[in-house]
């Protein structure tokens, strides 16, 4: 168009001309801030600037369009009119999938796919399409646990392909990877000394630059970078500790300990404050196990003959090191799963009289919590080597969630748990200001954000509460969508884009 009138106008050439430079301008301008381009949108925060998102929506109401997507819990990233999504057939789980739509009417634009290079036994909650691509302005990348990292352009063109050895992991990767100036960066943590950080050339996919964290185990949290001042730190959670690194470099600056082994969530900031946090052992999320709570719900359902201890005739179908009463018990995350009962008897029976009585549970669940503490931690800026001796501002050992990330919004820290248990924070100091149950039960795998002043948290079971940013719980909505739900939304221009199990929704007034 801009050929044609560039040859065709007369006199009013000039005042076209300004025209259509005015229109592409505004276009572009448009178009540059209409992102939310890795997991949890701009630098991993979960925050979107909107005002009109609905309130009420469903499969059926304020449904802009629909797409049948193929399995995966990797989350929806958006470029300007393109949404980038990952998944693989539930009949192949060999067939990774990369998938372009048009933000406009929801139709698949490109499809690629790739062979998985090894087999990996996954959680039931986790997906061999679980972590979330990064986009720019040319690019989108996008990494399998069972492949590599591979770039292909916005239209669709395959530009490089990484091969990376899949982490070892007993439930299967999910981190994701950032973008850093020319720089793609990738943690790469696994079990048996093989952790590392990986960063590569944006346009080659060639080394930048390596870092070794042998130490460290395997993990599911995603890195940030953290602006602060004139400094820039990539900022990771692994087992035990949260490390800051030279993203240019890869060098270490600081760390600061006091984290259990398995970490999952994404470090946010706010309030000046770098906050991070990971649950203890079995997803539990407060300092005391709740033992006498835990022993009063396995005798209800297995001392059939109502003497306050559990024989080992009674340990049958379901009987498990129970971790989190809240859920159903075909949940996988409801208890330790145990084959054989005589080694699970064995745990708890310490006068060998094949009888679990109340004090020998009581005794076991607390060594079971000794051994990992849930932390929360608030780290103020310009550490050098262990900031826990200096610069730890407040820390907390209540609501830890097990793996949806932080929540910073106006000046209020959101935690959510499996159970739909919120407590909100004060940011600055850790003060709790409610915790409280929003109505939605069952398990949260999906992290929550905020559009505006709303929250939007979405459950495993499908439902999608929306709270409103306040001192205290206000609960605007409840929407059922009847599919499971296990990525977490996207925000752009006033639309939510919410990954179900089987679709993909835009949900707009």
């Amino acid at each position: 168009m801009q050929f044609r009138y560039k040859h065709n106008l007369t006199a009013n050439a000039g005042i076209y001309t300004i025209i259509v430079l005015l229109f592409n301008l505004i276009a572009n301008g448009r178009e540059g801030k209409v992102y939310w381009n890795q997991f949890r949108g701009p630098n991993g925060q979960g925050v979107a600037q909107a005002d009109r998102i609905p309130v009420h929506f469903s499969p059926e109401s304020n449904v802009l369009w629909k797409t049948v997507t193929p399995a995966g819990h990797s989350s929806p990233v958006i470029w300007n009119n393109r949404i980038f999504l990952t998944g693989n057939e539930s009949a192949n789980e060999k067939e990774l999938i990369t998938l372009c739509i048009n933000r406009e009417d929801g139709k698949i634009l490109w499809r690629q796919v790739v062979q998985a290079e090894t087999e990996v036994r996954f959680h039931p909650l986790n997906n061999p399409a679980s972590s979330t691509p990064a986009a720019n302005e040319r690019n989108v990348y996008v990494y399998f646990g069972t492949y590599g990292l591979i770039c292909y352009d916005h239209a669709g063109n395959d530009l490089w392909q990484r091969k990376i050895d899949t982490p070892k992991s007993k439930y299967g990767m999910a981190t994701s990877p950032i973008l850093y100036e020319d720089k793609v960066i990738m943690v790469l943590d696994g079990d048996g000394g093989s952790s590392r950080l990986l960063a590569v050339n944006c346009d080659t996919g060639e080394t930048a630059w390596e870092q070794p964290r042998s130490l460290f185990k395997a993990g599911w949290s995603t890195p940030i970078i953290w602006r602060n001042g004139q400094s820039e730190e990539l900022v990771v959670l692994g087992s035990k500790r949260l490390t800051s690194y030279d993203p240019s470099t890869g060098a270490e600056i600081w760390w600061a300990g006091g984290f259990p082994d398995e970490t999952v969530g994404i470090p946010i900031t706010g309030d000046g404050l770098l906050f991070a946090s990971a649950a203890a052992l079995g997803g539990r999320g407060d300092e005391k196990l709740d033992s006498a709570g835990t022993w009063k719900f396995t005798i209800e359902q297995f001392d059939r003959n109502h003497d306050n201890q559990i024989q080992r005739d009674e340990m049958t179908k379901g009987f498990a090191f129970i971790q989190r009463p809240e859920l159903p018990k075909d949940n996988p995350g409801y208890g330790l799963p145990v084959n054989n009962m005589d080694t699970l008897l064995r745990i708890f029976d310490h006068d060998k009289n094949r009888v679990i009585s109340e004090a020998e549970w009581m005794q076991t669940m607390s060594g079971f919590a000794a051994i990992s503490q849930p932390n929360l931690s608030a780290i103020r800026p310009g550490a050098t080597q262990d900031a826990r001796k200096s610069h730890v501002a407040w820390e907390i050992q209540r609501g830890i969630p097990e793996t949806p990330s932080l929540l910073y919004c106006r000046g209020k820290l959101y935690l959510l748990r499996d159970g739909g248990v919120l407590t909100c924070l004060e940011a600055s100091t850790g003060k709790e200001l409610f915790r409280e149950r929003i109505g939605a039960a069952g398990q949260y795998t999906a992290s929550p954000i905020a559009a505006g002043e709303k929250i939007i948290a979405a459950s495993v079971r499908g439902v999608v509460t929306v709270i409103q940013v306040d001192d205290e719980l206000k609960i605007l909505a409840k929407n059922d969508f009847g599919e499971k739900i296990f990525a977490t939304p996207a925000v752009a221009e006033n639309i939510i884009y919410l990954r179900t199990i089987d679709h993909l929704y835009a949900l707009g007034k």
